[in-house]
């Protein structure tokens, strides 16, 4: 479906695609996920209106309640894939819990 219409007031929320995180399994393609993206960060920016691109760079600090992965991940693995061509103009938020926003600036 074509992008028509953005309310002008709205933000987008890109959150965790990144070079870890879309080499995973998923339901749908990642690459259609991406591109899909990608052209929705495009519009906004054309139209003046925030992009917020989120990250998840590991798991929180000093707990120990939650299961460590089983794997180790390649040095890259936070990056954001680079076809959200990243602007300056752009909110980075990195978090450091797989699920949730606390602890990150994102308000």
């Amino acid at each position: 479906m074509p992008l028509t219409k953005l309310d002008p007031t709205a933000a987008l929320v890109v959150i965790d695609l990144q070079k870890g995180v879309t080499e995973l399994s998923t339901v749908h393609p990642a690459d259609e996920i991406v591109g899909r993206t990608a052209e929705l960060a495009r519009a906004f920016r054309e139209r003046g209106l925030p992009v917020v691109l989120v990250n998840v760079t590991g798991v929180a600090p000093g707990r120990t309640d939650a299961e460590r992965p089983k794997f180790s991940f390649p040095a890259d693995w936070t990056e954001l894939v680079l076809e959200l061509e990243q602007h300056a103009d752009d909110h980075i938020v990195s978090k450091q819990r797989w699920g949730a926003f606390i602890g990150t600036p994102l308000h």
